[in-house]
């Protein structure tokens, strides 16, 4: 009897360095989506790869932790 087995392939499309600089910047998760006007849950994707990033999500984002885009990203 074979066994069927799931494999899940996981690639990043999250903000690398969001929860660095979020944390740098002594934000909480709420307090984040409160300024960016980003639910919280999106957030918290974005930041564990769980959903793909959407370039105004890093406008945003950069402009609430007053950073470069590229800075989010690479």
């Amino acid at each position: 009897m074979k066994v069927a087995t799931k494999v899940r392939m996981t690639r990043s499309h999250g903000i690398p360095n969001l929860r660095v600089l979020r944390q740098k910047k002594g934000l909480s998760l709420g307090q984040l989506a409160d300024l960016s006007g980003l639910r919280r849950d999106t957030i918290t994707h974005l930041e564990t790869g769980r959903e793909e990033a959407q370039p105004y999500h890093v406008r945003i984002l950069a402009r609430v932790l007053g950073v470069p885009t590229f800075e989010l990203v690479s």
